[in-house]
């Protein structure tokens, strides 16, 4: 629970004020091949073996979801300088800012789509 709460207001710091489920990343520096792609929404599954996560938005009666996949070793810097793994099991719940590059590979002939998470952020309600 300890790691939880630190995540959350690690989190927190970086968050943004805006929900919604599709949109285009703010100015910054991003990685070599990424075109601005982020999606938000809140963690209703995960798998920690695959590091994969699904996001949900709702609005009204319409749902959409997103599902990608953190990069291993994704972590976070805790207070005391040491670096934090973040466990899948600790986004479950939250509302997310993935910020993703949709890749394509053949699996066994046929193209399969994910979404390589490079980045996260905590968000807050309107």
């Amino acid at each position: 629970m300890k790691k939880f709460f630190f995540i959350s207001a690690f989190l927190l710091l970086f968050s943004q004020a805006v929900f919604a489920q599709k949109g285009t990343a703010e100015s910054d520096y991003y990685p070599a091949g990424y075109s601005g792609d982020v999606w938000m929404g809140v963690v209703t599954a995960v798998d920690e073996t695959a590091r994969e996560f699904t996001l949900t938005y709702k609005k009204g009666d319409k749902e959409q979801t997103f599902v990608g996949v953190l990069q291993k070793g994704y972590s976070v810097k805790k207070p005391d300088g040491t670096d934090y793994e973040i466990k899948m099991s600790d986004l479950m719940g939250l509302k997310l800012r993935a910020y993703y590059i949709t890749k394509t590979k053949k699996v066994d002939g046929v193209k399969v789509k994910t979404n390589e998470v490079f980045q996260i952020k905590t968000m807050k309600d309107k």
